[in-house]
């Protein structure tokens, strides 16, 4: 959205949901969109939540999701560093998994301070994956993010989905997969006159038929169809 802010995602989620934003959702928010600190610290405030922050340069981190610094930075700047590596130093300090937006911090500043080879290596052994899967029967995001996170025990990083979604979006389709994918998009416009009318209803009532969440791309269609009041 235009200026994006931590009230209009409480806003927004809290009318869709019917329930605030829960905290890995934020902590997701605040890692793609640059909200100011004292933005941050008032809409903590305004949840009754207090902020930790994790030294000087850290800025504001919200106090279970807030990233373990010193840790990042050792086992960054080691030889060879790898997310195989961070994972188990990370398990032994804190005596569970680090989190998708843990890793995904790691692995840039692996990369940013000169990262060795293993990084690299888990980065291309991501996209072979994604390329494998793509591959695969019916590929869906929910398939590869499951069978992701099966493999390499944390979700896929959001430039590996990127990927897994652009090779899709470019592979042939067969007369079969073209017919499925019309039919969801016929569901999508039906279903958006008149029979469902929040986004939360249509995800619903998707899974029930094809046993599976939709795609972004068929999320639009059903929007683009509502009613215009």
């Amino acid at each position: 959205m235009s200026q994006p802010s931590l009230a209009k995602l409480h806003h927004e989620i809290l009318e869709e949901m019917g329930a605030p934003p829960c905290q890995e959702l934020i902590d997701y928010f605040l890692s793609i969109v640059d909200i100011p600190e004292n933005e941050v610290e008032e809409y903590y405030k305004f949840i009754g939540q207090p902020v930790i922050k994790s030294g000087p340069e850290s800025g504001p981190k919200s106090g279970p999701a807030s990233l373990p610094y010193d840790l990042i930075h050792r086992i960054a700047h080691e030889d060879n560093p790898s997310v195989l590596k961070f994972r188990q130093a990370y398990r032994s300090e804190f005596k569970k998994d680090p989190s998708e937006k843990i890793i995904r911090r790691f692995l840039q500043e692996a990369q940013s301070g000169g990262a060795g080879k293993s990084v690299r290596d888990d980065k291309r052994l991501y996209l072979n994956f994604a390329q494998a899967f793509a591959d695969s029967p019916q590929p869906t995001v929910l398939k590869f993010r499951n069978s992701f996170k099966e493999q390499f025990k944390i979700p896929p990083p959001d430039e590996v989905t990127e990927y897994f979604l652009k090779i899709i979006s470019e592979a042939p389709k067969s007369n079969a997969d073209k017919e499925d994918y019309e039919a969801k998009i016929n569901f999508a416009k039906t279903v958006a006159n008149g029979l469902i009318s929040t986004v939360l209803q249509f995800r619903q009532a998707y899974e029930k038929v094809y046993g599976e969440k939709p795609p972004t791309e068929i999320i639009n269609v059903f929007i683009e169809n509502l009613p215009r009041q």
